[in-house]
């Protein structure tokens, strides 16, 4: 073969020259499409006021991150994360439609403890919002659809559609997130009535109630935690699913339940919110007082931040630049969530661009904080006229492109390393069952239940009879139910066992799983004689499933032990509803059977309602979305985007002799029934805007005619003008614009500004 100098002493020098260049040129592209290796980012921690006794370091940064909205830590203890570039790129949120999301891989490659390689594992995304590592592979969001994909280490091998209606409708900042693997081995969703779970070669996706906004967690027991914007800490008082199996009952007091005992903020600064001119939204100061973009609740289960914190409930606040603290506090079955601190918060930032949207139990016990470091965090379908302004007085829409990970850890803990957990076997796994540390024992049962290896059934079956560890025990129960092999057998030994009401609990709830169905035999005696063995333990976790259970069992011995238990504890009303979501069908019966003078009225009315739901057909519980929609104001603007924005700009200043401004017009915040008519019939001459006149060299065409625009488009349209351009929250109704359209359907000049007069 010849050498490339001999080869080039038969060519010219100006080939030679292109050649050189050309391998050059080539050598600068083949390396910068390497993955970075080595790159450098701003560590410092100064802006953050931390408590005392704590530390927080930067574990990842831009340039290795660009808008992050979610991560999932894999068996290495690597970062994926979901990138949303393309979500309010600029005030104007502009091309809101491009394909620009990503899962990105981020690798501490020298063990320093920050990230410094990022490698894009998927890329071309639509607005994902939701990852989570399941069943040996990835899961993710993409526009609508939520998907899985098998890994060979970073590679993807193969994609399975796992919902095509993950998003069924709604804001971004409305669409499901948070993707949780819990307890019971469902997967549930914030923003979601969908679970999911694998199982027998297949994706399962059954209803489950919708929960809060943005954000998910679970506590040891496995009850979810959420909230929205408003309210900080919202909790289901039982394990999911539990008290809607009675698809005619209206559940009110188990679940959705607003625990916090305070929204109130306090920031460093001044904060720039959506409706800061309403009266009590800030203080003398210009701070936010209470939370209006409250997002991921985390119920903290790590060790990282010493004692006292273990299921705390930590909560972001973007819009305050904070995190918050809750202490949770139970008492007779009921949770509440007490500020942990009088006038100050756990984590203050002095910078407004720290946006904290997402925390995490971190594999090493700290907690994690995922930052989407965004000046604009407000969709531009939701901004106000204020909000725009204050932005724009900021510099806050300048500020993109970037995104940061911290990790807090109490300052004796700052050395802790997180497990390899990539090639543990299945004994290894089933010993970390029982470890201190709830990330590990939530993973180690995860990962036996992906693995499907029954050779493991002993190991678990011995770990559940030891009660001196009821978590240990509590998991172990569920991963045998992830591997279908509880058994009859081990379930009346446990009964036997002096056990800790977290299991006994769980005992009731396993009974259901047993293969045989409780008929009159001897394991339906045993079960009743463990049942009347519960009642007296007069535990209200007991005693909500005992009242569950009890209704779904046949027999007047059932039947008798139910009305006893619901006497015993009349005031308790998570029982009562757990009573009638497991007597679906059987209401009459169980109404029949409660004495006569019994002090239960409010039992009774509810048993009722749901007899009178059952016969008129009128089902309260969730159900499985069947198509899409779009939420009123994304809607809107959407087609103001199409139809108004390149006369009247996306900023709804106008354009000179092409259109007026809507911003501030009394035509958009005034008369609802004016700003109808101008839109369905259009406008011609000049116009007065907020006393300045404007000579248009363009008529404004009405839309009444265009076959495209239903009269629910335009109530949309008009809907986001009032949000984004006025102070008006006056509601406009699509039956408002057919009432119009119906009473100017023979009309077809345009108005003129003296006409509009009459309906101001």
């Amino acid at each position: 073969m010849q050498s490339t100098s001999s080869f080039t002493r038969y060519l010219p020098l100006r080939s030679i020259l292109f050649l050189y260049t050309l391998l050059f040129s080539l050598l600068i592209l083949i390396s910068a499409c390497q993955p970075p290796t080595d790159i450098p980012f701003d560590t410092s921690t100064d802006e953050f006021i931390l408590k005392p006794g704590f530390a927080i370091q930067t574990v990842a940064a831009e340039p290795l991150l660009d808008s992050p909205m979610a991560f999932s830590f894999d068996k290495k203890g690597r970062i994926w994360v979901v990138e949303l570039p393309g979500y309010m790129r600029d005030i104007d949120g502009s091309e809101q439609q491009r394909p620009d999301g990503k899962v990105v891989l981020l690798e501490d490659t020298n063990q320093d403890g920050y990230m410094d390689k990022r490698s894009v594992i998927l890329d071309q995304l639509e607005a994902p919002r939701a990852i989570l590592h399941a069943y040996g592979g990835l899961m993710y969001s993409d526009g609508t659809e939520l998907w899985w994909a098998r890994l060979d280490d970073t590679r993807v091998t193969e994609k399975v559609l796992v919902d095509s209606l993950y998003v069924v409708g709604g804001n971004i900042e409305h669409q499901p997130n948070g993707l949780l693997y819990n307890l019971d081995n469902w997967i549930y969703s914030a923003k979601s009535n969908a679970r999911y779970r694998y199982q027998g070669g297949q994706w399962l996706r059954e209803a489950t109630t919708s929960r809060g906004q943005w954000g998910l967690s679970n506590d040891t027991q496995g009850r979810l935690y959420y909230n929205n914007n408003s309210v900080s800490v919202m909790a289901d008082l039982m394990m999911p699913n539990l008290l809607i199996q009675n698809p005619y009952q209206k559940v009110k007091k188990g679940l959705k339940q607003n625990i916090g005992t305070s929204n109130r903020l306090y920031a460093y600064q001044a904060t720039a919110v959506n409706r800061g001119y309403q009266d009590g939204v800030l203080d003398e100061e210009g701070k936010i007082k209470n939370f209006t973009s409250a997002c991921s609740p985390l119920v903290f289960t790590g060790d990282g931040l010493g004692e006292g914190f273990h299921q705390d409930v930590f909560v972001c606040g973007p819009e305050g630049n904070l995190v918050k603290r809750y202490h949770l506090q139970e008492k007779e079955g009921l949770t509440q969530a007490v500020p942990a601190y009088d006038s100050t918060e756990f984590l203050v930032s002095k910078e407004e661009t720290f946006r904290p949207v997402n925390l995490y139990n971190g594999p090493d016990g700290a907690l994690y904080i995922l930052d989407l470091r965004k000046g604009v965090i407000q969709h531009r379908a939701y901004m106000t006229s204020y909000l725009r302004k204050q932005i724009l007085n900021r510099g806050l829409d300048s500020i993109n492109g970037l995104g940061r990970i911290y990790r807090v850890v109490a300052e004796e803990h700052l050395e802790a390393k997180a497990r390899d957990f990539s090639q543990m076997s299945t004994t290894e796994l089933s010993d970390l069952l029982a470890s201190q540390l709830a990330y590990e024992r939530n993973f180690a049962q995860q990962e036996l239940v992906y693995r499907q290896e029954k050779s493991i059934v002993p190991l678990l079956e011995a770990l559940a009879l030891q009660s001196d560890q009821p978590y240990a025990q509590l998991h172990a129960l569920w991963t045998l139910e992830g591997l279908d092999a509880f058994s009859e057998s081990l379930w009346l030994q446990m009964i036997e066992m002096d056990n800790e009401p977290l299991i006994v609990a769980q005992l009731i709830r396993f009974s259901g799983f047993l293969a045989k169905a409780p008929t009159e035999s001897d394991l339906l005696a045993q079960q009743m004689a463990f049942f009347q063995k519960a009642v007296r333990a007069d535990h209200p976790l007991v005693l909500r499933h005992l009242a569950l259970r009890l209704g779904q069992i046949p027999g007047e011995e059932a039947l008798a032990l139910l009305v006893e238990l619901i006497g015993q504890r009349p005031g308790d009303p998570v029982l009562r509803e757990a009573a009638i979501s497991g007597i679906g069908g059987q209401e009459a019966r169980v109404f029949a059977a409660l004495p006569a003078n019994a002090p239960l009225p409010t039992f009774q009315n509810q048993l009722q309602q749901v007899m009178i739901n059952r016969k008129a057909g009128e089902k309260k519980g969730p159900k499985l979305a069947q198509q899409t929609y779009k939420d009123n104001r994304t809607a809107g603007f959407n087609l103001f985007n199409t139809y108004c924005s390149s006369c009247h700009g996306l900023d709804g200043m106008g354009k000179d002799q092409l259109a007026p401004p809507l911003l501030n017009s009394e035509y958009v915040g005034g008369s609802k029934d004016r700003l109808i008519l101008l839109t369905l019939n259009g406008l011609y001459g000049p116009i007065t805007v907020n006393g300045k006149r404007y000579e248009m060299n363009a008529v404004m065409p009405g839309i009444k005619n265009n076959p495209e625009l239903s009269d629910k488009d335009i109530a949309d349209l008009l809907i986001f003008l009032r949000n984004s351009f006025s102070f008006s929250s006056t509601y406009i109704s699509e039956a408002d614009v057919a009432r119009w359209r119906v009473a100017t359907r023979d009309r077809e000049e345009l108005f003129t500004e003296e006409e509009l007069k009459q309906y101001e």
